[in-house]
């Protein structure tokens, strides 16, 4: 069993994603907002006194959704080619991220 974490650059893919994942009986998970660091470090990383001013103003950062799924291996390769069919080349910048870990012990999940 592995944990497959998804994170996407463009929102816009999400719902053609969520909807891949039913079409190939690919079932759970859970979907995050989050935050690159590279928009937090451009927002607090200033010099000079509007740094400080900064900080409390409204600003535009963009925010990604972060999946992640706990599923048989068998369905790893499945759930990655439905991303890579929706989001494309991940080596292209601003797409997302994809990486899997191992999962030794899980409770809760239906089948």
């Amino acid at each position: 069993m592995k944990i497959l974490f998804i994170v996407i650059n463009n929102e816009e893919h999400l719902r053609e994603l969520v909807e891949e994942f039913a079409e190939n009986d690919i079932k759970g998970g859970t979907i995050l907002e989050s935050k690159g660091l590279g928009n937090l470090t451009n927002k607090y990383i200033e010099e000079g006194y509007f740094t400080y001013l900064k900080i409390f103003m409204p600003s535009p950062i963009n925010y990604n959704k972060t999946i992640f799924l706990v599923l048989d291996d068998e369905k790893i390769d499945i759930a990655k080619k439905c991303v890579r069919k929706i989001l494309g080349d991940m080596s292209k910048a601003n797409t997302g991220i994809m990486f899997t870990l191992n999962v030794d012990d899980v409770e809760g999940l239906t089948k």
